[in-house]
């Protein structure tokens, strides 16, 4: 049976964060610095897939625990970009994750606050507000489960909202490492996407070259997901799925910028949207690497110019893979 077509996203964020990029001329250890701010966004990586759908054309809503005047200053930022938001207020403050731009040297430097703590009776919160962000139907939507667990969260986090998800008819999205990823794993998530040193500590595989990303992409179907995207930076990334396995090739060199962080998050925004079109893997992943890299050339996770997007998509090449 044909799945129903992806119509919006409903992303999770545990642990959300005002994120702020800020540039200096030289990035200089035991001195003082007075950096320009570049941008400042509510974050975490479900609401950094989130923006970057809905500049693509794809609406979405946000399920995200908030503390303090910082929580209070996320739900307004969001609104300001057309997403919906579902707060599970919580006690302590939202925290602040800051990247700092050498121009000199073209590097990030990133520095991420704590986020707040979950306790137990905040839990059944969080799954209450996913139940109400898929309702009355969940089946056209697609769950982003992404980003780190807060302090309290439990291990199988995720696990547990994909059940939540699949109970309403909807479909998971996993981005997450580590044993949080494993204990995922168990309740078959639609869609697990992570990088390659992430892939090859879930599988114990090495995915360095595209054929071993693929190796690792299917590893990660057998034990559990439905369908796996490993990417590899500017290296390009592959898709292990029911319909087959395909690669898209790395960024050019002209075309890569300086704010790397979240080009991952925009690469699942771009593959989601174009699945949401109707467009096969092999196009979805041409999508996701154009999201990802225009990301990449803007500062600001997932601000980025679905013009451009749309421009630097035919740069891609997609090739069909061996799936064994």
């Amino acid at each position: 049976m044909t799945e129903p077509r992806i119509r919006r996203l409903v992303g999770v964020s545990l642990n959300a964060a005002i994120d702020r990029i800020a540039s200096v001329e030289r990035l200089v250890p035991g001195t003082i610095h007075r950096p320009q701010e570049l941008s400042a966004l509510p974050g975490g990586k479900a609401a950094n897939v989130l923006r970057a759908a809905r500049h693509l054309g794809l609406p979405g809503e946000l399920v995200a625990v908030l503390g303090g005047h910082a929580g209070a200053w996320y739900r307004e930022a969001l609104a300001a970009r057309d997403i919906g938001i579902e707060a599970v207020e919580v006690s302590g403050e939202t925290r602040t994750c800051l990247s700092v731009l050498d121009e000199a040297a073209g590097t990030l430097t990133e520095f991420y606050a704590a986020g707040v703590t979950l306790t137990d009776a905040d839990w059944p919160r969080v799954e209450g507000a996913l139940e109400r962000a898929l309702r009355p139907d969940g089946r056209d939507a697609l769950v982003v489960l992404a980003g780190s667990l807060p302090p309290g969260a439990p291990t199988d986090a995720y696990a547990r909202l994909a059940r939540v998800a699949s109970r309403a008819g909807a479909r998971a999205a996993v981005d997450i490492a580590g044993e949080p990823l494993l204990a995922a794993l168990e309740a078959r998530p639609w869609l697990v996407k992570v990088n390659a040193a992430e892939a090859e500590t879930a599988t114990g595989t090495s995915a360095r070259t595209l054929g071993r990303a693929a190796a690792a992409g299917r590893t990660l179907r057998a034990r559990g997901a439905v369908n796996a995207i490993v990417t590899r930076g500017v290296h390009g990334a592959v898709a292990s799925t029911t319909a087959g396995t395909w690669a898209v090739g790395g960024v050019p060199a002209a075309l890569r910028g300086p704010y790397s962080v979240g080009s991952g998050d925009a690469f699942l925004a771009g593959y989601a949207v174009a699945l949401a079109r109707g467009e096969p893997p092999a196009d979805a992943l041409r999508l996701g690497a154009a999201a990802g890299t225009a990301n990449a050339r803007t500062p600001g996770q997932g601000e980025l110019d679905p013009d451009e997007v749309q421009r630097l998509a035919p740069r891609f090449a997609t090739t069909r893979r061996p799936d064994d």
